[in-house]
């Protein structure tokens, strides 16, 4: 506690501070140079001992005060990975447009620090925050250590006034960047036009798992956006809350979640669509069709946030209601499991439409192969199969069934062996309980 509070003193304290990175007793985790207690002479004797300290692992820079001396000693520290292996950098107090005539110099410094970090081995979060819009000089200096940097995760970008043009600059060197894996764009101007370069970046980019896009100015240009969703593999969090999206973006987006299967949250708060839209989301979770909808239904999604819209309480619970089988189950081969099952005990006619893909040839090498196309576990395909033969079909019939089922799959993914633990060994009954009575789940 004593050495907290000394660490707390010392981020208001130039001299504190300096006598704390001296030691080699007491050991800092972070350096904050934002206080207004810290003059640009103060930042640059702070500096020096700074670049011996191996412990530091956070610096927060106020850009309005870091003059050129500083900038060389930070930019020799960043670009020669000389001094303490930084793992997050924050720049406030950016460059704005406002100062379009006489800061030349401190466009140029900013400039100067983030291409820096084109060949940085250290430094995986870099946090922007400027004083007012970024000046567009900056987004360009981002976009060009995106092209190179295989080191920097995470970029947040929030409020920082960017353009559709600087939207298009950074999104050209995401499209090729592999390291990023978390960006935040939210409270920025981008608008239709650089929502479209972000999706068409996210179509080719394999790496970013959480995105943030809310209050970005989003209509209708959000239909390149969801239909990138489509392609990727690797998104798991989607924020595009707070904007413009009506029904027929959102009823293009429930199309994509469909073939997507890698996003676990989506933020649809405070847009413009409608029951038609949330009727849209909630097919693309549970499609009760037939089973060969529910198969094509998404598994992965297990949060969905779509307050604040055009929808009254019971519709936004009826659209959240089939999250309830992605959300509890442990995997995606469980869920597509409780949802056959909630599918065959809804009415006696899916049960007799799905006898009747076993009497029909055809259907049956073309249904079971997608059924079991789906299950990639020998265990719980066996014992999904089973159930749906001795819950659906005859006993004098049920032989012939799950014969076709193994015909349907290869003899290494589906052999006798492989029994469900729940199963009993000489009867066709199986007990997995969850499976049989899905109003338990």
């Amino acid at each position: 506690m004593a050495d907290e509070a000394i660490t707390e003193e010392a981020s208001s304290s130039p001299d504190l501070l300096m006598e704390l990175l001296s030691s080699e007793e007491l050991t800092l985790d972070t350096v904050d140079l934002r206080p207004s207690t810290f003059t640009t002479s103060d930042i640059r004797n702070v500096l020096l001992p700074l670049m011996t300290n191996l412990s530091i692992r956070v610096l927060y820079l106020p850009m309005d005060r870091i003059d050129l001396v500083c900038a060389k000693t930070i930019t020799m520290m960043t670009m020669k990975n000389v001094g303490p292996p930084f793992e997050e950098l924050h720049l406030s107090n950016l460059p704005s447009e406002e100062h379009t005539d006489s800061e030349p110099t401190s466009r140029k410094i900013a400039s100067m620090i983030i291409s820096s970090l084109k060949q940085n081995k250290h430094i995986k979060k870099l946090h922007i925050t400027p004083q007012a819009v970024l000046h567009q000089s900056i987004p360009s200096s981002i976009a060009s250590i995106l092209y190179d940097n295989t080191v920097l995760t995470s970029l947040n970008l929030r409020g920082c006034g960017i353009s559709h043009a600087g939207a298009t600059k950074i999104s050209c060197a995401l499209a090729s960047n592999a390291s990023i894996t978390v960006l935040d764009l939210s409270n920025n101007p981008i608008g239709n036009a650089g929502i479209c370069s972000v999706g068409l970046a996210l179509e080719l980019n394999s790496t970013i798992q959480k995105l943030k896009l809310s209050g970005t100015n989003i209509s209708q240009g959000g239909e390149a956006m969801v239909e990138a969703l489509a392609l990727n593999k690797s998104l798991e969090v989607l924020d595009m809350s707070r904007n413009s999206l009506d029904d027929v973006v959102v009823t293009k987006l429930a199309r994509s979640l469909k073939l997507n299967t890698s996003l676990r949250q989506l933020s649809l708060r405070s847009n413009s669509f409608s029951t038609i839209g949330a009727l849209c989301l909630s097919l693309a979770l549970y499609d009760p069709k037939n089973l060969q909808t529910v198969l094509d239904c998404n598994h992965t999604i297990q949060f969905l946030d779509i307050d604040s819209n055009q929808l009254s309480s019971e519709c936004i619970m009826h659209t959240n209601k089939p999250l309830r089988w992605n959300a509890l189950s442990g995997t995606e081969n469980e869920t597509i499991r409780k949802k056959v099952s909630a599918f065959l005990l809804e009415s006696e006619s899916n049960y007799l439409s799905f006898r009747d893909y076993f009497e029909d040839t055809t259907t049956v090498q073309h249904l079971l192969p997608n059924v079991l196309g789906s299950i990639k576990n020998s265990t719980v395909m066996y014992y999904l199969v089973k159930n749906l033969a001795v819950h659906s079909i005859t006993a004098t019939s049920r032989p012939d069934a799950l014969s076709v089922a193994k015909k349907s799959s290869s003899d290494s993914m589906f052999s006798t062996d492989d029994k469900c633990n729940e199963c009993a060994k000489d009867d066709n009954t199986c007990a997995v309980p969850e499976f049989v009575n899905v109003n338990n789940n």
